[in-house]
């Protein structure tokens, strides 16, 4: 068994489980309005959203760990089309792409569902949450590009300094 899909048996559990929890938070968001129409509608504001930052939570979560099945399914792909590595500028150019064609699609998309008179702000709610958990997943992609490519110029300006060093004591 390969990693990836050691890692899929292990992490999908956990991801269907997150997906679940985070539709259930935010189905209740939109039950309480009908059910506890009758209260404050600012406390009903606050537990709507209380709700949904609950969702929110659990789809985090679930696309942190659907980052760590996709970068070993991406490793194992590039390995066997031979691919060694790709380089980090192209990696944070496509998610910059990426990114602007997740909000192109998702503003494109929500004025045509928002037309739609029973389901309309749910669908909307959905769009827009899947966008943002899309563009946070690239945005920490891009991070952690940045954050090799950082690290990879410390450490070596770290070993060019050590070898300095070194080599001034060594002439002593």
């Amino acid at each position: 068994m390969n990693a990836a899909s050691e890692e899929l048996r292990r992490k999908f559990p956990k991801l269907i489980a997150n997906i679940v929890i985070a539709v259930i938070f935010t189905s209740i968001s939109q039950f309480v309005g009908w059910f506890f129409g009758g209260i404050n509608p600012d406390i009903l504001f606050l537990l709507q959203i209380g709700l949904l930052l609950g969702a929110g939570i659990f789809l985090v979560r679930t696309l942190f760990d659907a980052l760590t099945v996709t970068d070993k399914a991406t490793k194992l792909l590039l390995k066997q089309v031979g691919i060694k590595n790709e380089r980090s500028n192209q990696r944070i150019f496509k998610d910059t792409i990426a990114i602007v064609v997740v909000l192109l699609i998702a503003a494109a998309i929500v004025p045509i569902i928002s037309n739609l008179p029973s389901m309309g702000p749910l669908l909307q709610e959905i769009i827009t949450y899947t966008a943002m958990g899309l563009i946070v997943l690239f945005v920490y992609d891009i991070g952690r590009s940045i954050y090799r490519i950082t690290e990879k110029k410390a450490n070596g300006l770290a070993d060019k300094i050590s070898n300095t060093i070194e080599d001034g004591t060594n002439e002593k």
